[in-house]
């Protein structure tokens, strides 16, 4: 999309990220809810696709940033319990390496932050 740097614009475009990360959180969250490992990785790297913009502005971007932020919560605690998904964090490591653009890197930081340096 080119940008056109109207105001109505950036709202249009902001209420469609929020649009598409509530859309993508509410199947994230559903398969989260099933314990589908396959599927919480796939409506996560969807929902997070929509930080992919050079439309708005920093203040937006930020908001856009934050509610994706704020659903990925629920996947740290998913991913932080073996028992739900079923793969040692060596293994879900491994998996996240496979996808595409920035969530394999976010996934990684998340894991390797929140439970601690992976023995590689």
């Amino acid at each position: 999309m080119r940008r056109l740097g109207g105001v109505e614009d950036e709202e249009k475009w902001l209420a469609e990220g929020i649009a598409g990360i509530q859309h993508n959180a509410f199947f994230m969250h559903r398969a989260l809810d099933a314990n589908n490992l396959r599927e919480v990785l796939k409506y996560s790297a969807l929902m997070l696709s929509e930080l992919r913009t050079s439309n708005l502005s920093p203040q937006k971007y930020y908001d856009l940033y934050m509610r994706a932020f704020d659903q990925l919560r629920q996947l740290e605690i998913f991913l932080r319990d073996e028992s739900r998904h079923g793969l040692p964090v060596v293994d879900l490591y491994e998996l996240v390496q496979h996808a595409g653009n920035i969530f394999d890197h976010l996934i990684v930081s998340i894991i390797s932050y929140r439970l601690g340096p992976l023995q590689l």
